[in-house]
This record gives structure tokens, sequence and C-alpha cells, in this order.
């Protein structure tokens, strides 16, 4: 029968239908009768279950409220009115609510005589609030005064109330009684209906479950297998289409949705090679507004070059140079992007790079930074034996060698450029800062210097040595630099040594005592920093000058 459908455009509906219709003719009267007297019970039922029974009980409950705010009357004055303000407002509500779920019982009633019966308590309801809130109104200058007319007064209005309430009590409970009377009739019609529907329903039945086991549990397999190798993570299971109905729809959709799907990891993974996938992955997800709106956080700056560059460059060939600069980056980026590092850009031969929520937490952004630049080092030793065979020279090998800053502070982070062209980046002085810091390392010699923010934030997980106390070109704040020996607890006993020789010396160098500071450093003719100090004392004639301060200015960029 399925594949009689099957022959031309038919939904699921159609196909059920028509076998169905065969058998229409022989349960048609039953099941019409008994579908009517059963529908008949369930709209009453509905009618007394959500508001009926529900108005009957507040109204019980209302009519005491009422009784109850005639009670504080024999209290002294300022106590009754309070208590009957208390009382008033909960008979109130009371009777709101009732006349409330009336409403709900007139929009929810199917049967005729239920919203007949329904809008016949509206009236009631209203002249009930009239004369309660007359009878709110003349209460309270009653307290206090049991003998005077105003106690009559309200008494007579109490007892109107009283008689509205239970007038609309007796409708209620009559209402109630003539429609449980009549579900019971109707129940009883149904149950003989239901009788006589069993033996075909049971027939019906059988016919319609084989009928849905063959032609349709098989599409939805196929479909719960496919489903289940996309979440898997394969994105070529694709379900074979056997059917020109509902299901058959929602296979192709479902091959179209796997194809989409296909084509956006691969737009994620060509766009992941120029943008950091986390990006690209907040890009389009639920916070792009925020990314690309900007925000003010406190980042993690890493700022590397090549040392002369400009020199390696002119002696390789165009093909040359951008094999050997692709393997460089590609061999300084695993580093950065396993410590959750961002690449920011590559400028030339440099490398910019940054740590900042929510990409990584705060508490983790300076350490993960410097683990990253110290294990760029060590990925930098294993880079320079494989450059003969990058750049094709046996003698003459270029030498890589890499200075790297990192600076931490507060950023404005977000996605920056044209409408045509967006980059997302960071922007502020610690940019600028850590730019200069890493131009630095020519100065005194290092290979990889941190700012005093850095530092803190690293605490005890890095070993450092303090290099000097500098005034940037165009700055005017002093800034402790560092040089990054090591994580902790990994710095060799000979850098150690040199580490703490030369901070001693350096203390005596701020000090003005220059002479015991060039004697402290002499024995470490090697190290980058001490040569700069001996050299930048000698210069000075080997005597602090008159107003020295322990600061050093640099004057240029």
């Amino acid at each position: 029968m399925l594949t009689l459908f099957g022959a031309v455009r038919t939904s699921i509906r159609t196909k059920i239908f028509g076998v169905v219709c065969m058998l229409l003719v022989i349960m048609a009267a039953s099941a019409i009768w008994s579908a009517s007297i059963t529908e008949r019970v369930n709209l009453q039922m509905q009618t007394m279950n959500k508001a009926l029974f529900p108005m009957a009980l507040h109204v019980a409950d209302m009519r005491t409220s009422i009784v109850s705010e005639v009670l504080p009357l024999a209290k002294p004055e300022t106590q009754c009115r309070a208590e009957m303000a208390k009382r008033t407002a909960a008979s109130t509500a009371l009777i709101n609510k009732a006349d409330a779920l009336r409403a709900l019982g007139g929009r929810a009633a199917l049967l005729e005589r239920n919203r007949v019966e329904m809008a016949r308590l509206e009236p009631m309801f209203a002249e009930l609030r009239v004369q309660h809130g007359k009878m709110a109104a003349l209460m309270p200058g009653a307290c206090g005064v049991l003998t005077e007319p105003a106690l009559a007064r309200a008494q007579a209005q109490a007892d109107d109330v009283l008689r509205l309430a239970d007038a609309l009590t007796a409708e209620i409970e009559a209402f109630v009684e003539a429609g449980a009377i009549q579900v019971g009739e109707n129940q009883r019609l149904a149950a003989t209906a239901t009788l006589v529907m069993i033996g075909l329903a049971g027939l019906v039945g059988l016919m319609l479950a084989a009928l849905v086991t063959r032609g349709l549990t098989r599409p939805i397999m196929r479909l719960q297998t496919g489903a289940r190798a996309v979440r898997g993570g394969d994105l070529d299971a694709e379900v074979l289409v056997t059917s020109r109905d509902e299901i058959g729809d929602v296979t192709e959709a479902f091959n179209t949705m796997i194809g989409g799907l296909r084509e956006k990891e691969r737009i994620k993974e060509t766009f992941g090679q120029y943008v950091d996938p986390r990006v690209v992955s907040d890009l389009v997800g639920a916070r792009s507004e925020q990314v690309t709106a900007g925000e003010k956080q406190v980042a993690t700056l890493f700022f590397s070059d090549i040392a002369g560059f400009t020199g390696i460059s002119e002696r390789l060939t165009p093909v040359m140079l951008v094999t050997l600069i692709n393997a460089y980056f590609t061999a300084m980026s695993g580093p950065l992007r396993q410590h959750s590092g961002i690449i920011d850009k590559y400028i030339g031969d440099a490398i910019m790079a940054f740590w900042v929520p929510p990409f990584v937490d705060r508490a983790d952004q300076a350490r993960l930074a410097c683990a990253a630049a110290l294990e760029q080092l060590v990925c930098l030793e294993a880079f320079q034996a494989d450059v003969p065979d990058l750049v094709g020279l046996q003698r003459d090998v270029p030498v890589i060698n890499a200075r790297m800053a990192l600076s931490s502070g507060e950023v404005v982070v977000g996605s920056v450029g044209s409408q045509q062209a967006r980059s997302f980046t960071v922007m502020g002085d610690t940019v600028n800062r850590g730019s200069r810091l890493e131009a630095i390392n020519k100065i005194y010699g290092t290979r990889l210097l941190i700012d005093g923010m850095t530092r803190d934030m690293a605490g005890d997980a890095i070993c450092v040595r303090e290099i000097d106390l500098v005034v940037m070109a165009g700055g005017s704040v002093p800034m402790r630099i560092y040089e990054l020996g090591a994580m902790a607890g990994a710095l060799d006993a000979a850098r150690a040594r040199t580490f703490a020789a030369y901070e001693q010396a350096l203390a005596l160098y701020r000090a003005g005592d220059w002479s015991r500071a060039a004697e402290a450093l002499e024995p470490l003719t090697q190290d980058g920093p001490a040569r700069t100090l001996l050299s930048r004392m000698a210069d000075a004639g080997g005597q602090a000058p008159a107003d020295w301060d322990g600061i050093w200015h640099i004057l240029h960029k």
C-alpha cells in the first residue's frame, strides 16, 4: 500500500488516511457516537477542573473571610482598623481570584451551556464586589463604637454582602451538581460506545502499526544512525532518501544540514589559519557582539623579532626567505598556541601575541605567557639545526636568534578595522610598552625581558633577575625590567649564581657606589647586562653623577 502511494509525492498523513478510509464505513457510526459523547465528557471535566471546582473553593473561603471582617469590631479602635484592613484585603483578593476563575472557565468552556452559566455568574460577582466595597468603607467607622448607628449600618451592609455570597454559593453548587450528573450520564454512554469500538479499534491499530513499522520506522532509524554519526564528528554521513513524504523532506534537510556543517567546518579551518580558532568560535557564536564591541581587560602581551633579520634577508632569494620565515613562524607559534596564547599578527619577522580573558584565566595568563616564551627559546635551538636544509646552504648559514618581551597591563580588546576588513586585536599603552621592551633587549644583550607587572602576576612560578629601572623614550614613569630565566625550579646553578651576583652589583650601582659595583660586575664578562652597566659607568668616568637617582633614561626608541 505504501508502495502504491509512494509513486507520487504523498504525505504521511495522506498515506495513513487512505488506509483508514477503507475501514471508516464500518466504524463511522460507532466512532462518531463515542467520540461526541467522550468529547462532551472531556469538555465538561475540563471546565469543572480548571475553573468550576477551584471557583467553588474560593467562594467558600471568600464567605468565611467576609464573616471574619466583623470580628475585630469589639477590639480597640486602632487594633480594629488594622485587623479589619488586613481581612478586607484578603476577602477582596478571594473575590477577585474567584471572578478570575469564572472568566477562565468562560474562555475554556467549549459547551454552550457551560459558557452561558459562567456568563450568568458575572453580574453576581460584580454586585458582590460593589457591595463588599461599600462594606469595606463602612466597617472602619464602626470600630470602637459598638452602640452607634455606624455599627448598625455596617452590620446591615455585611448582611447584604453575605446574602449575595450565599446566593452565589448556591448558584455555583447547583451548577456543579448539574454538571456532575451530566458527566456521569455521558460517561455511562461513553463506556457503552467504547465496548463497541474495542474490536474495530484493535483491527485498525494492528493495521496501522504494521504500516508505520514498515513505512516509517526504517527511514527514521536511518536518520537516527546518521545523527549519531554526526554527533561523533563524522560529517561525511549522509542518509539515503527512500520516500517522497515528510520523512523524505526531513532526510533531504538533514543531508543539506550536513553539507552546511562541512562547509562551515572548512571555513573555520581556513579562517583559523588567519585568526585564532577560539576567536573564530566567538565571532560566529553567542559572544560575537561582545567580541566585536571591544572591552577593557588586563592582558599579557608577547613581542618578538629576529635579530639581524635585514642582513639575513639580503643574503637569501625570495623563495628561500619565504620558506625560512614560514618555518620559523610555524616553530614559534606552536608554544604560543599550546599555552593558550592568541597570535595577533605576523609583521615581517616579528610576532605579536596576547593572553586575555575569557580565552585564558587572568590568574594564569602571565605564567602561561612566560612558559610559552621560554619554550620558544628551546624550540629556537632545534630550529637552528634545520636552517641549512630550509635555505639550501651548507656554508655561511644564517643564525636565527630571536629577541622577546612580555608586558602586562590594561588594554582595549576588540575587533578593529574598516567595514571591509577587521582584525581582532589589543590596543593601549601596554602594547607600545611591550614593543619598546622587546627592542631594549639590544641595549642589554638579553633575549627575553618582562616588565614589572608580568613579574608580579607570574609570582613564584618564574625565576627572574631585575635588570634595571628605566624610563623609556617618550615616557616619564620609571619601569622595572626583568630578564626571565626559567620557570620555578628550572634555573641551572651557574645561571642562578650569575643572577645573584648581578643583583648585588645592581644594588651598589643604584646606590651610587659605582666603584664597588664595577668590581662586582668584572667576573661577569660573558653576561650582557653586566657588560652594559660596566660600559655605562666607564663612559661616565666611573663616578655616579651628583643628581644620580638610579634611573636610566633611554633616549631612543
